[in-house]
């Protein structure tokens, strides 16, 4: 009997030892009620067009639970500014440039240098290769598909040595565009992450093709 009294207090004695890191979990010891944290948590970071919140803490105490009030929830929202210019639609209805030169198709191309790449894109708010030549190309009156490949299909191939700024760079797979600039070089719109800019042509597998005839 006394053997087993003892075992029992040893028992108790360990179970007392063992608090302490029971505590110092922060999960459980917020389950349990035995913090009380009313410090702000700013989860703020940069986002394109996302909401985020500087959020407080929950309160624990023990045997009780406080919310937190919705009026105290900061809400910043981080948004790019969309684009309310022209678009292609209204520059084929009303052309910005009354003749096709390889001047006026250069001065249309390097004005939309630094615009971030977006996929489907054919504004200046964002542009994908095929949305950017199409783009450039309404400001003369052209209305474009939407696709390298189709863009291709309308225009005429034209020998490398006979090209001039303002023709097209079409990849020979179809799977990118851009306004050939002379030189071996040509402004597109890359790829997602990147933007708009004057680059060397960096494939030897591309071809040229002209929409309409280009004076000098």
């Amino acid at each position: 009997m006394r053997t087993l009294i003892t075992m029992m207090s040893a028992m108790g004695l360990m179970a007392t030892f063992a608090l302490p890191s029971y505590g110092f979990d922060p999960e459980t010891t917020a389950l349990s009620g035995l913090a009380h944290d009313n410090t702000m948590v700013d989860i703020s970071a940069p986002s394109q067009g996302l909401s985020v919140a500087a959020v407080r803490a929950v309160e624990f105490s023990r045997g009780d639970y406080q919310e937190a009030d919705a009026s105290q929830f900061e809400v910043k929202a981080v948004s790019r500014v969309a684009y309310t210019g022209p678009r292609a639609e209204d520059y084929v209805a009303n052309p910005r440039f009354t003749s096709v030169t390889s001047a006026s198709i250069m001065k249309a191309a390097a004005e939309l240098v630094g615009t971030p790449y977006v996929y489907g894109g054919s504004t200046p708010s964002g542009f994908d290769c095929s949305g950017y030549v199409l783009f450039v190309y309404s400001q003369f009156g052209l209305d474009l598909p939407h696709s390298v490949y189709q863009q291709s299909r309308i225009a005429v191939k034209v020998p490398l040595a006979d090209a001039v700024p303002g023709d097209i760079v079409t990849f020979n797979d179809y799977s990118h565009n851009g306004i050939y600039a002379g030189n071996g070089n040509f402004y597109h719109s890359p790829q997602p992450g990147d933007r708009v800019k004057l680059a060397p042509i960096f494939t030897d597998r591309f071809y040229i093709t002209r929409f309409v005839e280009i004076s000098n």
